[in-house]
C-alpha cells in the first residue's frame, strides 16, 4: 500500500515532473521541490558540459570535476546583465576557468566587444598575508586540489582572443593591465587580504549597476572573508545578497 507522501510526490511527479523533486544534490546545497529547469537550458547545459569536459585535468588531483552548475548559473546570469552596461570582465581567482569559462561560452564571449580579464597564479594559492585558518586551509587545497594549470587554461580561452591570462601574484599583477570600466567582476581567491586590496583597486573602475560575485561569501571557513565584505559594503553604501551556493551578489549602486 502506497504511504501518503510517497503518493504526495508521485503526484507532484505526474503533473510537474522531475522538475519539482531533488534536482540539485551536490556542492554542499540540495534542492527539495524547487524548479531547476535553468540546468537543461540548452545555451547553459552545453557551455557547462564543454566548461566541464575541459576543467578534467586541471581536477586531477581531486578525481573528478565539482559540480558547482549551480554557481555557474550565477555567473551566467550576472555576467548577462553586463552587457547592458558599458565595461569589460574581471575575473580574480580563475584556476583552469570553470566558471569563467561556461561564462565565456554561454555568452559566445569570441563574437563581444569587450574584454574578460583573467587573473591567477594558475598555480594554487601563495602563502602571504593570512589568518591561521586561511593558511590552514590553503595548505589543503594546495596539496589536494591545486597544481600548475597554466597550459589547461591557456587550451580552454584559446577560442576566445579577447580573453586575456594574467599569471602571478594579485594585487602586483594589476600593474601594467590596462583596466578601464569593469561590469562584471567575479572574485575567488580564498583569503580575506588579497581580496581586500583587489577590490580597493578597482573599485573606482566598476560601473553603476555592475555585479561583483564573491564565489566564497558564504561558505564556512571563509569567515575572514565574510567579515571583510560585510565591513567593505557597509563602508561603501553596497548591500550583499547571500546565496544558498555559498556566493554572495553585489549589484553597485
Amino acid at each position: 500500500m502506497v504511504g501518503i507522501r510517497e503518493l504526495k510526490k508521485r503526484t507532484r511527479y505526474f503533473l510537474h515532473g522531475d522538475k519539482t523533486l531533488p534536482g540539485y544534490a551536490a556542492d554542499g546545497l540540495r534542492t527539495t521541490n524547487k524548479n531547476t529547469s535553468f540546468m537543461d537550458e540548452p545555451q547553459f547545459a552545453a557551455a557547462w558540459t564543454i566548461a566541464e569536459e575541459g576543467n578534467r585535468e586541471a581536477w586531477r588531483k581531486r578525481g573528478r570535476v565539482p559540480d558547482v552548475r549551480w554557481r555557474a548559473h550565477t555567473c551566467c546570469w550576472a555576467a548577462s546583465r553586463a552587457l547592458r552596461l558599458e565595461g569589460d570582465f574581471v575575473e580574480f581567482g580563475v584556476n583552469a576557468g570553470l566558471l569563467s569559462m561556461t561564462v565565456c561560452r554561454y555568452l559566445g564571449f569570441e563574437a563581444l566587444d569587450r574584454k574578460f580579464w583573467l587573473f591567477d597564479t594558475f598555480g594554487g594559492i601563495p602563502h602571504g598575508h593570512m589568518t591561521d585558518v586561511e593558511r590552514r586551509l590553503t595548505t589543503q587545497r594546495n596539496t589536494g586540489i591545486y597544481e600548475d594549470v597554466f597550459e589547461v587554461a591557456k587550451r580552454n580561452f584559446a577560442p576566445f582572443p579577447n580573453a586575456h591570462l594574467i599569471r602571478g601574484v594579485l594585487p602586483d599583477t594589476l600593474e601594467g593591465v590596462p583596466l578601464g570600466n569593469i561590469a562584471y567582476l567575479s572574485i575567488d581567491l580564498n583569503v580575506a587580504q588579497y581580496e581586500k586590496e583587489c577590490i580597493e583597486r578597482v573599485w573606482d573602475n566598476l560601473v553603476l549597476g555592475a555585479t561583483i560575485v564573491l564565489d566564497d561569501y558564504a561558505f564556512r571557513g571563509s569567515e575572514e572573508q565574510n567579515a571583510m565584505w560585510n565591513d567593505f559594503a557597509r563602508k561603501n553604501g553596497q548591500a550583499i545578497l547571500t546565496l544558498p551556493t555559498g556566493q554572495g551578489v553585489i549589484v553597485v549602486q
